[in-house]
């Protein structure tokens, strides 16, 4: 995606997690939902998936959306875009994502359940989110100091479940069937 995101600066970016690293837990089944966990198992966000058309991150009094237009992801802080990403290539597994004014390059692997996410300038890594065989908790160890980490994480975190879910309704032979 060639976009770049518009009136975005630090300030609009959604605070930062508590620490270089957070946990998040799911809740329910159907409308599922995760919690957000600082290193010392506090609560300090929730994440509502939508599915794959998006969703809502709620921290504090801030809400963050996620949404899906045409091919590309975004994410919207106060209405304004702060984060985009789409996909390198024809086949998923690789993103392009902009931040801050920062380029990052992701990568996910839906079998093993895992997302690293690194800068597009020098390869390093600015974040790793993993998950449980289930896909019921994820771990994301962020890179210290980068304003641009945490949102990106959240962002992978709603990616990678949202397209197991599908991938797991549509290699579903029950599902597809109406059963």
């Amino acid at each position: 995606m060639s976009r770049a995101p518009r009136a975005a600066s630090p300030h609009d970016l959604p605070p930062q997690a508590p620490g270089d690293s957070f946990t998040a837990r799911a809740r329910g089944l159907f409308k599922l939902e995760f919690i957000l966990l600082d290193p010392n198992g506090q609560e300090f966000g929730r994440l509502q998936l939508r599915g794959a058309l998006g969703a809502e991150l709620r921290l504090g009094d801030r809400v963050v959306t996620f949404e899906t237009p045409g091919r590309g992801y975004r994410m919207l802080v106060d209405g304004k875009e702060v984060l985009v990403a789409a996909p390198k290539g024809r086949f998923g597994g690789e993103l392009q994502v902009s931040c801050g004014g920062q380029s990052y390059e992701a990568r996910t692997d839906l079998l093993r359940n895992l997302a690293v996410a690194s800068y597009r300038e020098g390869g390093e890594r600015a974040l790793r989110l993993s998950g449980g065989l289930l896909g019921r908790e994820y771990e994301a160890l962020l890179t210290p100091g980068d304003r641009c980490a945490f949102p990106i994480a959240v962002f992978l975190l709603w990616y990678v479940v949202a397209n197991r879910r599908r991938a797991y309704n549509n290699g579903n032979p029950a599902r597809r069937a109406g059963m």
